[in-house]
């Protein structure tokens, strides 16, 4: 196995090799490098993500997008909703509130467990006197026990209490006295303070641990033979699900220059095949699914069918659950 010299010392150049490809992955990990410093290149990543089916995409971008051209922010925002991205349902949702689509999305999100969207819904329903309905959404929403993480600028901004959890239980509480339960309604307000010292201490140490996290992106470009490499994973594969397959590729990257020693980095293998023209990507975290995917391909089949005569590139789509087939007509 020959190594391509020129990517050890510059992981974007494989990244964008990927992406190219048409690797969500690899646009999502480019548009993330660019977030800090090009916002036009961290746009660029996450519109062709975004279009290539990519619901976080989708989300990221109708952010980025919002209070500079709206228009397109509420579009991406419900083709990532469409797509069942939770967060994109509530705020796709929030945006018309009052009507029919808008509270329609929000109880997507609610059956989700959007802890939000249940406040929301609850909030709604108790303006409108539907108090069954909005006892039934505050009672969603408070007994949601998923950690909230508080969008924040500092650790103070949490002694605002800004939980959706801990602000369900008072509006439960105040909903309750209002039909005449007030010991249940007092149970509630206590339940209340509780989350609220919850949440404090979840998110405080979420805050400090965030500038510390993160994931090592390595790339490696590789010249190996992808029909006979994908062969053999077919057989290792039919040995024990996966778990030789899975050893196959590691060693395939152990091979591969510039490795990490961090045990939470994520590598991206892009094999050749010179002779037969294919190109493979593949990450180090890759699913069974996709395995599966891959040891069902017969490329041998694939080279003769090619969608023309130049390199054929093979990238799994999580987005659709199958590996995307694109031919290169600059590449003859």
């Amino acid at each position: 196995m020959a190594f391509e010299h020129g990517s050890r010392h510059d992981p974007g150049f494989g990244l964008e090799q990927a992406a190219d490809c048409g690797d969500t992955r690899a646009m999502m990990h480019l548009a993330d490098s660019f977030e800090r410093r090009d916002t036009g290149q961290t746009e660029r990543w996450l519109q062709r993500a975004a279009e290539a089916g990519e619901p976080e995409a989708m989300y990221r971008l109708a952010r980025l997008l919002t209070g500079q051209r709206p228009d397109e922010s509420e579009y991406w925002y419900r083709r990532a909703a469409v797509s069942q991205h939770v967060q994109a349902m509530y705020v796709a949702g929030t945006i018309a509130p009052d009507t029919e689509d808008g509270q329609t999305l929000l109880q997507h999100a609610a059956q989700r467990g959007h802890t939000d969207a249940a406040l929301v819904l609850g909030r709604l329903r108790r303006d409108q006197g539907r108090y069954r309905e909005a006892e039934h959404w505050l009672r969603t929403a408070a007994e949601n026990d998923t950690p909230y993480r508080v969008e924040m600028s500092s650790p103070e901004d949490l002694e605002a209490g800004l939980g959706p959890r801990h602000q369900a239980c008072l509006d439960l509480a105040d909903l309750l006295e209002t039909q005449g339960g007030i010991g249940e309604a007092r149970h509630w307000r206590d339940k209340a303070d509780g989350i609220r010292e919850w949440e404090r201490n979840t998110n405080s140490a979420l805050f400090l641990r965030r500038s510390a996290s993160g994931t090592v992106v390595v790339t490696a470009v590789v010249a190996t033979a992808v029909i006979p490499f994908v062969q053999s994973l077919v057989s290792k594969v039919a040995e024990d699900a996966y778990g030789q397959a899975r050893e196959l590729v590691r060693r395939m990257l152990r091979r591969a220059p510039a490795q990490p020693d961090a045990d939470n980095a994520v590598t991206l293998l892009i094999a050749d095949d010179p002779d037969e023209r294919i190109t493979l990507c593949l990450w180090s975290n890759i699913t069974d699914e996709a395995l599966r995917a891959l040891s069902s391909l017969d490329l041998n089949d694939l080279t003769a069918q090619r969608p023309d005569r130049g390199r054929v590139r093979l990238v799994w789509n999580p987005a659709t659950s199958r590996w995307q087939i694109r031919g290169d007509q600059g590449d003859q």
